[in-house]
């Protein structure tokens, strides 16, 4: 399954599937591949941890993740004539 999945880290829908490996090279030349692994990689901040057993990275809004923003936690828009916002331009006093 190739669905991009949701980074732990920088929460964006670009994780997925790949393989690690570690290589002998000489003079920047790869000879011998020594490791072979997979992996979940996220593209954009470069997160990624070995792939386990019975776990894996959440899958994007519509499937249950909510994000960062977890229900009824967003706040409505409020003008900024409300709740206490004063902006004031003071004259500053004699001497300056």
């Amino acid at each position: 399954d190739n669905t991009p999945r949701v980074c732990p880290k920088c929460h964006n829908v670009t994780v997925v599937r790949a393989t690690s490996r570690l290589w002998f090279s000489l003079f920047l030349v790869r000879l011998v591949p020594f490791k072979k692994k997979h992996i979940w990689i996220c593209s954009t901040c470069n997160w990624h941890v070995p792939i386990q057993n019975g776990w894996e990275p959440a899958l994007p809004a519509g499937n249950g993740w909510l994000g960062p923003y977890q229900q009824g936690t967003v706040q409505p828009y409020q003008s900024p004539n409300q709740m206490g916002y004063q902006p004031s331009y003071d004259i500053p006093p004699h001497g300056y």
